[in-house]
């Protein structure tokens, strides 16, 4: 029986599909984020993790200058086990986006980015100039909510009456 070398160098290029018999459907696995977000949860209760209240934000620094900026973050730790889990929405964003709040959580090893940035600041006189008018808006929202208006010669306790 002759054989097309044409039909035979096909078939060897369709590689491991096979050629007759019965269809083989592939397996497909359907993992969505909640799945996900739910075997982690179980597999931390098996740590006895503890919530920590009263973390509004997490930055984590990359070693490329990038910041991973958590602004609403759960925060749970197992101490026993040295495991600690960050949940919620990350964006990655540039140090200098972050710089009037940020300042304070740099340590020594982020010498380095307050070099950078001191650098460019000093480059561009226009970021530096926005960057003190958002803190001084920023200072004067804060005085302003703090301290109540008072007219003279009235008082509060016809009020209380």
């Amino acid at each position: 029986m002759p054989i097309d070398q044409q039909k035979l160098e096909k078939l060897q290029k369709s590689g491991p599909r096979r050629v007759g018999g019965a269809r083989l459907k592939q397996k497909r696995s359907n993992r969505d984020a909640e799945a996900d977000d739910t075997k982690l949860q179980a597999t931390l209760q098996k740590f006895n993790v503890q919530t920590l209240t009263g973390v509004e934000e997490a930055n984590f620094f990359k070693d490329d200058g990038k910041v991973l900026h958590f602004n609403r973050v759960g925060v749970q730790a197992a101490a026993n086990y040295n495991t600690y889990a960050f949940t919620g929405y990350a964006q990655e964003k540039n140090i200098t986006d972050l710089i009037p709040g940020i300042l304070p959580q740099l340590g020594a090893e982020n010498l380095q980015f307050l070099q950078q940035i001191a650098e460019s600041l000093q480059k561009n006189p226009d970021a530096l100039n926005a960057l003190k008018n958002q803190n001084q808006e920023g200072a004067e929202a804060e005085d302003d909510s703090e301290i109540p208006e008072l007219v003279e010669g009235e008082t509060f306790d016809k009020d209380i009456d």
